[in-house]
């Protein structure tokens, strides 16, 4: 009997010590992530390393290293946090979908982020990095659904680009002026302008077709 609770007790304490050593793994993630977050506030990326990120997490390196490899496997997993959220939005819209709708994801998912998002979005330090954000979610949304299949390839390309770039440095304007339009306004203006030019080119795309 007694044996028996000895075993219980030592049970007790091994799966303990494993739920303290557990909480210490996800604390050390979470001072890690935050350190990094403000860093990319305060800094352009060529000034990010790990000793000062380590530093400011108050963590060893070899701590860091049982973490991450490298600062760009943490920047793959915060670009993959980001990521998956807009999936996560886009996936809500009905397929097929309009352009608008596409604009409207984008207009109120990327301000609503972190801070540190938008410094990535806008500061040219990270243009290597955002870019390719933007090139994942580009294909993430293309092999849900395209809507312009109609279109060649280098056609289709171009709408890409237009799309993509238009979107960013409007966004890195709103940030400039302060962001004193709304969201709201933010998406239905931008979807108007960027609507009428993709618009256009649909029209003449169909008419095409009919002749």
């Amino acid at each position: 009997s007694s044996g028996l609770w000895i075993l219980i007790g030592a049970f007790k304490m091994e799966k303990d010590t494993g739920r303290r050593q557990d909480l210490r793994v996800v604390k050390t993630g979470e001072a890690i992530k935050n350190a990094f977050k403000a860093m990319i506030c305060e800094m352009p990326a060529e000034k990010i390393t790990v000793k000062e990120l380590t530093e400011r997490a108050r963590i060893h390196r070899k701590t860091f290293y049982l973490h991450y490899n490298s600062i760009e496997a943490l920047y793959e997993e915060m670009l993959k946090t980001i990521a998956e959220g807009y999936y996560e939005e886009m996936d809500r819209l009905s397929i097929p979908y309009s352009f608008k709708e596409v604009n409207r994801v984008f207009f109120t998912y990327f301000p609503a982020q972190e801070k540190y998002v938008e410094r990535l979005m806008c500061d040219e330090s990270y243009g290597s990095i955002i870019n390719r954000l933007f090139a994942e979610t580009l294909r993430h949304n293309l092999d849900r659904y395209d809507p312009y299949a109609v279109f060649n390839e280098p056609t289709r390309n171009l709408i890409n680009v237009y799309f993509v770039t238009a979107s960013l440095e409007m966004y890195r304007q709103w940030v400039r002026d302060g962001k004193k339009l709304p969201v709201d306004e933010l998406a239905e203006v931008t979807g108007s302008l960027m609507d009428e030019g993709i618009s256009g080119l649909m029209r003449s795309a169909d008419r095409g077709v009919q002749e």
